[in-house]
């Protein structure tokens, strides 16, 4: 699948652009807060139905058309194996109280946010992915389900059944620290979340030991022969007689962890152990990587996550995704974005962001599309 046109309409900095993309790298060059990172943050909408980096969808509309109520729009436009594919969304800012009403087109026809995650497979490279190694789990579990749910639309499906579960099921036993219910209610909850969990938990058993070692083979050539390991660690651990699949295994283990935790579940009033409390277990040369990592390090194994998420998204559509580099050649010395690059032009087409060329080896440079960003307008560089 490849971005051959992307249109965008009061969103962020941009009042108006329609650009054309061609096969390969594009390297987008610019001084920082002109738009480099709206630019991907639109793509990347388009790919996964929601911002990564806006809290409150409304953020996403340029200032004067969210104050006047107005609305922006993001469209792109696909060529692919199975035909030319139109994806359109629309964030319109007329809602009453301030809210935003996001409307899905997919070839015209309307269509859930959630129907748009893997039309597009894409990776994003951004510069603050170093809190992958650092921060709290929470980042790592969101980078794991957008890369699953892009490989598998059941697990999307699933994830989405959970989330929705999992609040529920906290309501009531807010409810029930609060005398507002009975402890009996929650057998209901527990096979739903249980269920649904299961799909969650499976398919993640399922695919990070794949994940982990193209992460591990990325870092190796990167580091030059440093060891990152990548494993999953789960709240609810399987049981040898749980069953004979993964999703067996998993139901009968999210069910076991949920009634072992009942009395800390009461306590604090929300669920405590299931697939949105787990976590990616991330060790360098045996240590934690998150306590022993220096920050080089650390930059390295974000690089490595998302080279090895690419592999693993390719790997599971049959086709390679849209890379997507935010600024991070910036950080890395000149024979690591060489290698960095290398990987990147083997894909079919890739859109890196610099603030300075001359981060760019010219050799790929060479072969690139270069583009300059200004004040909303996007020109070839040697027009701009």
């Amino acid at each position: 699948m490849r971005l051959a046109n992307l249109t965008l309409t009061n969103f962020r900095s941009y009042r108006q652009l329609d650009l054309a993309l061609s096969p390969g790298l594009t390297v987008v060059a610019g001084d920082n807060a002109e738009g480099k990172s709206n630019l991907l943050e639109a793509v990347y909408l388009l790919a996964i139905g929601k911002s990564y980096r806006a809290a409150v969808e409304r953020d996403l509309v340029s200032w004067q058309a969210a104050e006047e109520g107005g609305y922006a729009m993001l469209a792109a436009s696909l060529d692919g194996r199975g035909g030319p594919l139109e994806l359109r969304v629309a964030l319109d800012c007329g809602e009453a109280g301030g809210g935003v009403i996001k409307r899905v087109r997919v070839n015209g026809l309307p269509k859930r946010a959630l129907d748009l995650v893997g039309l597009m497979s894409a990776a994003l490279f951004a510069a603050d992915d170093v809190g992958l190694v650092f921060g709290p789990p929470a980042g790592r579990r969101r980078y794991l389900d957008v890369l699953l749910a892009q490989a598998s639309r059941r697990y999307a499906q699933a994830l989405a059944r959970y989330q929705k579960t999992l609040a529920q099921r906290n309501a009531l036993l807010r409810a029930m620290r609060e005398g507002r219910a009975r402890e009996d209610e929650l057998a209901f909850w527990d096979e739903s979340l249980a269920a649904e969990g299961a799909v969650v938990l499976g398919e993640r058993w399922a695919r990070v030991p794949g994940l982990g070692g193209y992460v591990a083979a990325a870092f190796e050539r990167l580091s030059g022969g440093g060891a990152l390991a990548v494993d999953y660690a789960a709240t609810a651990e399987p049981s040898p007689d749980g069953g004979a699949n993964d999703a067996d295994r998993a139901e009968a283990a999210i069910r076991a962890a949920l009634q072992a935790s009942r009395r800390q579940e009461r306590a604090q009033g929300m669920t405590v152990v299931g697939p949105h409390r787990d976590d990616l277990r991330l060790t360098l040369d045996g240590a934690a990587a998150s306590r022993h990592a220096s920050r080089g390090q650390a930059r390295l194994a974000a690089l490595a996550m998302r080279l090895g998420e690419a592999r693993l998204l390719a790997e599971s559509k049959g086709e390679p995704p849209l890379l997507l580099l935010d600024d991070v050649l910036s950080e890395l010395d000149e024979r690591r974005r060489a290698l960095v690059l290398e990987e990147v032009v083997s894909y079919p087409q890739a859109i890196v962001t610099t603030a300075d060329l001359n981060a760019v080896p010219r050799s790929f440079l060479a072969r690139a599309c270069a583009l300059r960003v200004s004040e909303g307008r996007i020109l070839p560089e040697e027009a701009a």
